[in-house]
């Protein structure tokens, strides 16, 4: 399954454009050229529909390529100023035009606690949260789920969690309550 529909044309144009480059480097250079580019081409072509079609190796590549560092959602007023930072390896899953809170990492779940301790150590310094306190849910259908529940100086609170199956990439989630 595409993990996005705009991969469908733009695998029908890599295919018309690979097609046209053969069609014109066999008439300008003639076939051992043809053959050169057609052994280059291909592997490159393959490469690039794998990214296109398949989502654990399409998040396995942003993972080192465009890795997401912060979390910020500019629809809640409370988080104007604030970003939550990621840790390294992280890339977002959710929808673009809201404030979705799930990323996919590949840090295991000893770097997520070592990396938000030293963050909200830093953010709690800094006076952007109030407090934090490190939490374990008990969960059937993950194997971990583990996480901090910090709170913010208007006394909302925001959850991070680091949820994993046995043998699966991690998922942070990161959810809002306010204070009502």
């Amino acid at each position: 399954m595409p993990v996005n529909l705009f991969y469908i044309p733009y695998t029908f144009f890599m295919i018309i454009g690979l097609i046209i480059l053969v069609v014109a480097i066999k008439l300008i250079k003639g076939n051992k050229a043809t053959k050169k580019i057609l052994i280059i081409s291909i592997p490159i072509l393959i490469l690039f529909q794998f990214y296109f079609w398949n989502i654990e190796f399409n998040h396995y590549v942003k993972s080192y390529l465009f890795p997401n560092k912060t979390f910020e959602c500019e629809y809640l007023e409370e988080f104007g100023d604030i970003s939550i930072p990621l840790p390294e390896r992280t890339v977002f899953t959710g929808k673009k035009d809201s404030c979705s809170p799930n990323y996919l990492t590949y840090v295991n779940v000893n770097g997520f606690k070592s990396f938000y301790q030293k963050e909200l150590n830093t953010m709690k310094d800094k006076g952007k949260i109030q407090k934090y306190r490190y939490v374990e849910r008990k969960d059937d259908f993950w194997t971990e789920n583990k996480g901090y529940v910090v709170e913010l100086p208007s006394g909302s609170k925001i959850d991070v969690f680091f949820q994993r199956r046995e043998g699966e990439s991690g998922l942070i989630s990161i959810d809002y309550k306010t204070n009502k």
